[in-house]
């Protein structure tokens, strides 16, 4: 009797639970799947990295540029296109990121990547000096100099033998944003059995499993697997890491007396390593900032500065290599530039000329954004774009794609640097979108094409980059990897 009365209330509950998804999935004009009782369509979503930019791209081709799933009783609300995104990523409203940056709060905690509301806006404000375009100067010999100690690593291989980049890629992005905006230097090109990079790609895999897979969405159940003990394990990894440099800069400030930041320097500071310091040293109405927020944004910009640069880079070259005739052009391009003597390095303001290097990088980047997908938090109930959304959906943007979208762009697979001379243009503002847009855009961006000029051109000129084997298989982590990796051949030129 009790085992039948068990029973009933199972099947009940399922009853209820399918009504209240199939009622809520008609609640707003967005076509989707079916869901299925209690797991919704939960069940779609349990595919490795790799198989869910598909499954995303699938959804887009059979349900359209806007689609509906659910992922247990969550809503999630997929947008392919720059007529929908527009509205959302632009918006003041729409700010606060979507429900999966929950699972990044272990590792970055509340820092500007995942925050929202006041303590994002005022870290958003006093940060911003950090990228102004006057400081980026600083940071050339940097970039210069790290660039040469990945060329040298790269020579030993330029024998026309196979290399996997993204591992040396991380690294040298890993030197450069520590040494620029962290004012430390810690030379991991020289470690290439860095735990730091080894703690992040397992960070990364773990959190972006637990965003797809329902039975990981839940931290009691994360908490009883391997997963969680993984975890913990590379987040004490890069949590010690993130300590290190602030102790090591603050000891450096310490050294030379400097306890306040200079009133009087056009962008607030008086020395070049203005990220880390701003932290170090600045005031929010009349206080110092608290030292777990000054955590929080060392790892987040710490990843963000290096893992999504490391992907661009890796793409970057992919393509390249793929393309000899785009290669030669951008040789020629430093040629007219640099004129007879390739050896010396580029000024800031020839670098600025390096135009057709300039849409290369966004080609590459329109192809193989390094962040696949972002994600908004609908606050309220409200139409945007036609579409009706319900309070407390999570909008995923699928940059990977719309930016491969034929109503977006003209036979969007070919590799097609000329797309991006000025002379053309695009049917939205929104259409290219790799560092997302309005006002959460990435702050970094200008420091991020800087490097991603300095290091390419720097490898283009110095070797003859050659296609590998197989193509890459992209995959959807945290940022844009590849399953099977990316690999090419270099000979050396120069």
């Amino acid at each position: 009797m009790i085992l039948i009365l068990l029973l009933f209330i199972i099947v009940l509950c399922l009853i209820c639970s399918w009504i209240y998804l199939l009622r809520d999935s008609k609640s707003y004009n967005i076509p989707g799947p079916m869901p299925w009782p209690v797991i919704g369509n939960g069940n779609l979503f349990l595919v490795d990295s790799s198989e869910f930019l598909r499954l995303l791209s699938e959804l887009a081709h059979k349900f359209g540029n806007a689609c509906r799933v659910h992922i247990l009783s969550d809503r999630y609300i997929i947008l392919s296109h720059p007529k929908y995104i527009e509205e959302i990523i632009s918006s003041t409203e729409t700010i606060t990121k979507g429900k999966s940056y929950y699972f990044l709060r272990p590792w970055l905690g509340d820092g500007l990547l995942t925050s929202t509301g006041q303590k994002w806006k005022t870290h958003r404000k006093f940060l911003t000096p950090a990228f102004h375009y006057n400081i980026l100067h600083s940071f050339l010999p940097v970039f210069l100099k790290n660039e040469k100690v990945l060329s040298e690593h790269l020579k030993s291989q330029a024998d026309g033998s196979l290399i996997e980049l993204f591992p040396i890629m991380a690294l040298a992005a890993l030197d450069n944003i520590t040494e620029s905006i962290m004012g430390v230097s810690f030379e991991a090109q020289k470690d290439r059995e860095s735990k730091y990079v080894k703690a992040i790609d397992v960070a990364s895999q773990i959190i972006s499993t637990r965003m797809r897979n329902i039975f990981l969405n839940s931290d009691l159940l994360f908490a009883l697997t391997p997963y969680k003990r993984t975890q913990d394990k590379a987040l004490a990894v890069l949590h010690s890491h993130t300590k290190e440099v602030i102790e090591k800069r603050w000891q450096e400030l310490k050294n030379t007396n400097t306890n306040k930041l200079d009133e009087n320097s056009e962008i607030g500071m008086k020395n070049k390593h203005a990220f880390l310091d701003l932290l170090l040293l600045a005031e929010v109405d009349g206080h110092g900032i608290d030292i777990e927020s000054i955590k929080d944004e060392v790892e987040t910009f710490m990843f963000e500065g290096h893992d999504t640069t490391a992907s661009g880079l890796v793409y970057g070259l992919y393509c390249i290599a793929k393309h000899p005739e785009v290669q030669q052009k951008i040789l020629e391009e430093q040629k007219e530039i640099l004129g007879d003597d390739l050896e010396r390095d580029p000024t800031f303001s020839e670098l600025q000329q390096m135009k057709y290097l300039e849409c290369v990088i966004k080609e590459s980047l329109r192809l193989y954004p390094s962040v696949p997908i972002i994600q908004r938090l609908i606050t309220r109930d409200v139409e945007m774009s036609g579409l009706q959304f319900v309070k407390n959906s999570s909008v995923i943007i699928n940059i990977y794609h719309m930016h491969r979208h034929p109503d977006v762009f003209e036979d969007p697979l070919e590799f097609r640097p000329e797309r991006f001379h000025a002379s053309n243009s695009f049917k939205s503002p929104f259409s290219w979108v790799p560092f997302s847009a309005g006002p959460r855009n990435c702050i970094g961006q200008k420091f991020a094409m800087l490097e991603l000029k300095v290091t390419l051109a720097a490898l283009v000129k110095r070797f003859k980059i050659l296609p590998g084997e197989g193509e890459p298989e992209p995959c959807g982590d945290l940022i844009l990897r590849s399953r099977n990796g990316v690999h090419v051949r270099m000979l050396p030129r120069i």
